[in-house]
């Protein structure tokens, strides 16, 4: 057998059995060879094979929530030095949920104050860190060789007390001190493989044997890209930043009994991955899916291990589109099914196949609704039916729809949820009696619709997300819980009296909004953002929910950690939340869940670790704290590799929680009521496919119209908790806003990191869906005012990001005045030599605040469109342009050497364009006249500045003659301007600026504006800038490109 070796990885293996003591060593393994080197590549032990260890069944893990003291005002800091004693037990670990260099840990003592948060916005930051609101501290507690009896007693500096651990059940807490003290129990948890490569998209399953499978792809980072490279002086060649990485590959574990086994290679190494999927047929047979890039085209491939050996690798799919997201389950007879997204001719499909000896069926279109279907999830149950379920655009908002295959044939499609709200992302999972559990996100209505600073009649898209469960009977009635899933994840008491009806869920209309919130609202304050929700069946009867939440993690120096919170249903209620430690990573991170032989429940997880780095505060935050008198002890984050933030696979376990079977599930009736689809929706259909169909004819050229932004936020932005997954960006830019193209903002494609830009980069690829949808290779560069923030653009894929010049970043001279001489920054001039390296181009943006620039940089070949306008804030056009910022009112603060109208007058070439930023969505356009729908085209439209911003669906054609926006140009005859602007709604102004002044406005208030203007005020041999602003009566507007002309006659 051929056999390749990699370098050496050191190895973190876990056993996760009842409790968990977690044993390393450094091994040295190879990885078994993929397919196209040897068909029999097999499970076979490594070279020297990874450590594991099991000891400490009872191990027992504890959550001490140590929280403020109110005062007068509010919460004020609250000290909770103290220690503990164990008896009978010993205390295995103790350690802050939060490292904070302000409280320190020694043995079982320690130093613990609820002191201020500090700010990673700037703003927030110079305010102070005195005036923000004191932060609750924690502690993790891990026991070993206790016992029920065993009692904990805690002596603190705000009293003392004690506990027995026979108290502190699963899904309980404990209140002492008033309530100022919770003791919870938490899930067991611990890493289970540690390597160089980022290990991530773990899936799980457990043969009957007892056997568990973890399947993953391992991302190896190019060379010298552990970490962010440094410049320290501005480099002769970029070439560097466009070196290829390692690439994917999918590896597999065994646990045997208390032995791992691997990783085995399922694929080779170097690929372009995505999520995969396993099942064990009733062979015993495991098999593997993924998705990869193949010679441009994302096809579904799978492999079958049989023992030691591997089956060749099969293909799945081969026609042009991607094909993603697999799902795989193991029906009665113990036939694999798998389903997965199928994005084919410009619409996005759910696809099925089922196992056929040693390959699959041919597939079969399960989803049958028009529009794009999203999220596939599939579940067997023991009596032969396979039900799979997915989300549907079909009605211009996200529904939940399922159908279920009885002897191998597909039933109708059942709508689980078909409200006017986004219903997204389900999770499947059958129960002992037969019935089918369906638990989804839910948004509000208008989801990802008009929401911004001065817009806000939708709805963002990762605001007020929760999560529902819908429960169909085998008869085919459709039922809900008794309780709503969110009062599970909501720190408190319950409400008194029947939980049902106190969470909101009785009622004809359905709609539990209000009276669930006023429930949440009084127990938690601020509402939760809960999202992917994921079902496990119980062995013991009970119904298995976990969720994720930011609510326990704070923003760190890469950005926010969410974690995994795990509940639990029977008779009439869920249980109280039980959090689980080392899930910590993005918002769009889903643990496998398996439930075990015990009634319990294992999650396999990955974890980049990002909450230990905690301890680095923002910038200046530390002499900022010593300076308030407060004893910071600075230390360093430990890690094994450059990168502390490196995703390694984790494991949790929960339970059992009883010795005896569930109390049966009380479920009640659900709505099925339809509403009647929203006419919005109908509306902004025909006016998108007004702009889809435009064309116009420019020096010979048909030009057609791309509508796209490239300023989108994730999750993947430090400072971008309130933005959503990265896929979800996919889903409003495919869907809720209809656009032909699409580019990521996030900062650095995530600081620079390697892993992030390459998911990042990875998914623009895998969403090119040909004409119909052409996403774009795109990054926020932010630097501070004078340099101020550029999103960079490219058309191809492969370009990290630019880390920054150091020491080069410009002095703010704006106290001497706007005409003082203004040198060109060194880390700009760097920026425009890389883009002009690789063919790229930039764009400033908030340019007339902290986060602009004052217009010393100027490159035309690289930099030829400004972001004018963005739905996060405002219009930075010119002083008393609509919605323009002011001395009084500019959000992000006050720089008005920023002003675009100052650019044109230094003789900038600047085309318009609009585009989101964080948050908001639907209200900014960057609306591109290009000659294709192919990342080229667009790119020479920015070139060329054939662009126009917008703030709806607005249509704008502006010529001079034969010229047209965004050109250059001589004219012998003097100037005449030909404006078209069809509207979404009546124009109400439409205004001409030349040279920064207002020279024609006109009134039309039609919908459809055809008029010309002619300026008869030019002079010879002078060079004008001329641009067209239109207005609706709604407040929407439109920004057409200038042109440049000069009258010689």
């Amino acid at each position: 057998m051929k056999r390749r070796h990699i370098m050496l990885l050191p190895v973190v293996l876990v056993l996760i059995v009842g409790g968990v003591f977690l044993y390393s060593r450094s091994a040295s393994y190879g990885v078994e060879a993929g397919p196209g080197q040897d068909s029999r590549a097999g499970v076979k032990p490594a070279a020297e094979p990874p450590v594991t260890a099991t000891i400490a069944k009872d191990l027992i893990t504890l959550r001490v929530d140590l929280r403020s003291k109110a005062g007068p005002n509010g919460k004020v800091p609250t000290q909770w030095d103290g220690q503990l004693k164990v008896s009978p037990g010993q205390v295995r670990s103790l350690r802050l949920w939060q490292d904070d260099p302000r409280d320190k840990i020694e043995n079982t003592q320690w130093r613990l104050t609820t002191g201020r948060e500090s700010q990673w916005n700037p703003q927030a930051r110079r305010r102070g860190h005195q005036t923000t609101a004191p932060k609750d501290g924690a502690l993790i507690l891990e026991l070993a060789d206790a016992v029920p009896e065993t009692e904990l007693a805690f002596e603190t500096q705000q009293g003392n007390f004690s506990l027995a651990l026979k108290d502190v059940g699963w899904g309980t807490s404990k209140s002492f001190l008033k309530g100022l003290v919770h003791v919870a129990r938490v899930a067991d948890s611990a890493t289970i493989l540690s390597a160089p490569t980022e290990d991530d998209y773990p899936v799980a399953a457990m043969g009957r044997d007892g056997r568990l499978y973890v399947a993953y792809v391992a991302f190896t980072h190019g060379k010298d890209f552990r970490e962010r490279p440094k410049i320290p002086e501005m480099p002769n060649d970029y070439s560097f930043l466009a070196e290829p990485t390692g690439g994917d590959q999918v590896l597999l574990l065994r646990l045997d009994g208390d032995k791992w086994t691997g990783p085995t290679a399922v694929t080779p190494s170097g690929q372009d991955l995505f999520r995969p999927a396993i099942a064990i047929d009733g062979s015993g047979g495991v098999w593997v899916f993924w998705s990869a890039n193949r010679d441009g085209n994302w096809d579904l491939f799978a492999r079958r291990l049989s023992g030691d050996d591997w089956s060749p690798e099969q293909r799945l799919t081969t026609q042009a589109g991607p094909d993603i997201c697999p799902a795989a389950a193991t029906d009665s007879s113990g036939k694999v099914w798998v389903t997965w997204q199928a994005l084919r001719d410009g619409e996005g499909n759910i696809l099925a196949a089922s196992q056929e000896a040693d390959g699959f069926s041919k597939p079969v279109v399960v989803s049958d609704a028009s529009g794009n279907q999203w999220a596939p999830a599939i579940a067997a149950s023991s009596d032969g039916r396979v039900a799979v379920a997915w989300d549907s655009y079909e009605k211009g908002n996200y529904d939940v729809l399922c159908r279920v295959a009885s002897a191998g044939q597909f039933g109708k499609t059942i709508a689980i949820a078909r409200t006017l709200k986004a219903e997204t992302r389900p999770s499947l999972a059958f129960d002992a009696q037969g019935r089918l559990w369906v638990a989804y996100e839910e948004g509000p209505e208008k989801w990802g619709k008009d929401w911004g600073a001065l817009e806000k009649s939708g709805v963002a898209l990762y605001q007020e997300r929760t999560v529902a469960v819908r429960v169909l009977s085998a008869e085919g009635g459709l039922l809900r819980p008794a309780e709503a899933p969110a009062l599970a994840f909501t720190p408190g008491p319950r409400p008194a009296g029947k939980t049902a009806a106190d969470a909101g869920q009785t009622g004809p209309a359905e709609d539990q909004t209000q009276v669930l919130r006023a429930a949440i609202d009084a127990r938690a304050g601020p509402r939760q953002r809960l999202a992917l929700p994921r079902l496990c069946a119980g062995t013991d009867g009970r119904m298995w929910l976990a969720i994720r939440t930011p609510r326990l993690g704070d923003r760190v120096e890469v950005g926010t950690a969410w974690f995994e919170h795990v509940a639990w249903y029977e008779d009439n209620q869920w249980s109280g939340e039980i959090v689980c430690p080392k899930t910590d990573n993005l918002l769009d991170n889903r643990p496998a869940l398996v439930g075990l032989p015990d009634g319990g429940l294992l999650l396999v997880s990955s974890s980049d670790s990002r909450y230990a780095t905690a301890s680095r505060l923002p910038p200046g935050a530390l002499q900022q704290l010593r300076n308030a008198g407060e004893k910071v002890e600075e230390r360093e984050v430990r890690s094994p590799w450059p990168d502390p933030i490196n995703n390694e696979l984790t494991m949790a376990r929960i339970g059992p929680v009883s010795s005896g079977a569930a109390r049966p599930a009380v479920l009640e009736a659900a709505s099925t009521d339809e509403p009647a689809a929203d006419p919005e929706a109908t509306k902004e259909a025909a006016d998108v496919a007004r702009l889809r169909a435009a064309r116009v004819t420019v020096g010979g050229k048909t030009l057609q119209l791309r509508r796209g932004e490239f300023h989108r936020h994730t999750e993947i932005s430090q400072d971008g908790a309130g933005d959503g997954t990265l896929l979800d960006m996919w889903r409003y830019g495919i869907d809720i806003a209809s656009l032909d193209w699409i580019g990521n903002g996030d900062h650095d494609n995530g600081g620079g990191r390697e892993y992030s830009w390459w998911i990042t980069q990875k998914t623009t690829d895998m969403f090119h869906l040909g004409g119909a949808f052409t996403p774009m290779f795109t990054y926020e560069r932010s630097c501070v005012y004078p340099d101020g923030h550029r999103n960079v653009v490219f058309a191809k894929r492969g370009i990290r990001t630019l880390p920054r010049l150091q020491g080069g970043m410009g002095r703010d001279l704006d106290s001497q005045g706007p005409d003082a001489p203004r040198p060109p920054t060194p880390d700009t001039q760097m920026l425009y030599a890389y883009l002009a390296r690789f063919d790229g181009v930039c764009a400033s943006h908030t340019s007339g605040t902290n986060m602009g620039t004052d217009w010393r940089n100027n490159d035309p070949k690289v930099e030829p469109i400004v972001e004018i306008y963005q739905g996060c804030r405002q219009n930075y056009e010119m002083p008393g342009a609509p919605r323009s910022n002011t001395a009084d009112d500019s959000i992000g603060g006050w720089r008005p050497m920023g002003f675009v109208s100052l650019a044109l007058k230094k003789g900038y070439r600047l085309g318009f364009q609009a585009s989101s930023d964080h948050i908001s969505t639907h209200i900014s356009y960057c609306n591109v006249w290009a000659e294709a729908p192919t990342r080229e085209a667009i790119l020479a439209a920015m070139k060329a500045r054939h662009v126009y911003g917008s703030t709806d669906n607005i249509l704008a054609d502006v010529r001079c003659g034969e010229h047209f926006m965004g050109d250059e140009f001589t004219l012998k005859t003097k100037p005449k301007l030909t404006i078209h602007l069809t509207g979404t709604g009546p124009i109400a102004k439409v205004s001409v600026i030349k040279d920064g002044n207002y020279v024609h406005t006109a009134e039309p208030n039609q919908l459809h504006v055809r008029t010309e203007w002619t300026d008869f005020d030019v002079a010879a041999g002078k060079t004008s800038y001329y641009y067209v602003r239109g207005e609706q009566a709604d407040g929407e507007l439109v920004w057409v490109s200038p042109m440049w002309i000069t009258y010689q006659p």
